[in-house]
């Protein structure tokens, strides 16, 4: 095995019965990893009915958005099409963008988000 694959570099701890070593030169046991906690369904609702005022009103803006645009405003449906488009598209490029710039952003006295 190379070095780092789980050889034990330098030592024969792992050849020699438990009982021979002293207890300082015994191997370490190996801890199970911790199971993750769930998130219990109440939790899980309460973080549903805090989005959804956010994704109602999106997809409200979205909807009624082209309506006017086709309807009321007499736009043709391309031009409408690339005002919806580019809307889009600039989130997709700006919103990872400012979550990067928020997490390398330092802690304040107020938080993290607080300068922005």
């Amino acid at each position: 095995m190379a070095k780092g694959e789980g050889a034990e570099s330098g030592s024969a701890a792992g050849l020699l019965p438990t009982g021979i070593l002293q207890a300082s030169e015994r191997p370490a046991q190996v801890k199970e990893p911790k199971k993750k906690q769930q998130l219990s369904i109440c939790n899980k609702l309460c973080y549903a009915v805090g989005g959804a005022p956010y994704q109602l009103t999106g997809c409200a803006l979205g909807f009624f958005l082209q309506i006017y645009l086709l309807d009321v405003a007499k736009v043709d449906p391309l031009p409408a099409s690339i005002i919806l488009f580019v809307g889009r598209a600039w989130d997709a490029f700006t919103d990872p963008l400012v979550g990067f710039c928020i997490s390398k952003s330092s802690w304040t006295r107020l938080g993290r988000l607080m300068p922005w």
